[in-house]
């Protein structure tokens, strides 16, 4: 009910304003002012219903500025924590609003099990060398996330919007890789004696090492 409270209150004025009409102005003592009268509010009430009900198709709030992410978004983009609040703020569009709760999880997944690769592994080395890395894959994901909804906020057919949605769901599909890669790495690491942890021929690690690769080539070959 809470996001149909403007169309709800748009009802309520009209229909007030239809009350007035008749009941303060001379309208009743003419057949052809009422007749008048009651053609334009129904005219208010389908146009205005149906522009609330193309902007909820569109996922926008009606009278909301065409643009939530603009020039200063992307300027305020410094820290991990930054990437993750306008991920946060883009919850609350209905476009892409589970794609962005999904992103969301799996940074806070990421960072889980980088506390648990930090603890179970007794030395940095090349496994911090791969945290980088992988934390790099999840902002860079982030990064691309926003600059495809600034051009989804400006999006007015359905075909569009479903293309850019595919977009962001192959961002999230991205993630869910290297994040299993990371997954079977802690699971490897946590299997093996310290002097084994230091050796860098294991297996999982080179098939997260690979898939980082093959993810930097694949963006470095695509338009956003």
């Amino acid at each position: 009910m809470k996001n149909n409270m403007g169309q709800i209150l748009f009802n309520v004025v009209i229909a007030l304003f239809g009350v007035f009409l008749f009941k303060a102005t001379p309208v009743n003592d003419s057949m052809l002012l009422s007749i008048l009268a009651i053609i334009t509010i129904a005219a208010l009430l389908s146009f205005g219903n149906y522009y609330f009900v193309k902007m909820a198709a569109l996922g926008k709030k009606a009278f909301q500025p065409s643009y939530i992410i603009d020039e200063n978004t992307f300027e305020s983009l410094h820290e991990p924590e930054d990437y993750l609040n306008v991920m946060k703020d883009l919850t609350d569009y209905p476009l892409c609003r589970l794609e962005a709760i999904k992103i969301v999880e799996q940074w806070n997944s990421f960072i889980k099990k980088s506390g648990t690769l930090d603890t179970i592994s007794t030395s940095g080395g090349v496994y911090e060398l791969v945290n980088q890395d992988v934390q790099a894959v999840m902002i860079n994901n982030m990064t691309m996330f926003i600059k495809r909804t600034a051009i989804m906020q400006s999006s007015s057919k359905s075909e569009e919007i479903n293309a850019h949605k595919n977009y962001l769901r192959m961002l999230t599909s991205r993630n869910d890789k290297v994040l299993k890669d990371y997954t079977d790495l802690l699971i490897e690491v946590s299997q093996m004696t310290d002097s084994e942890r230091d050796s860098t021929e294991i297996k999982s690690l080179k098939l997260i090492i690979d898939s980082i690769h093959d993810y930097k080539t694949e963006i470095e070959s695509e338009d956003v």
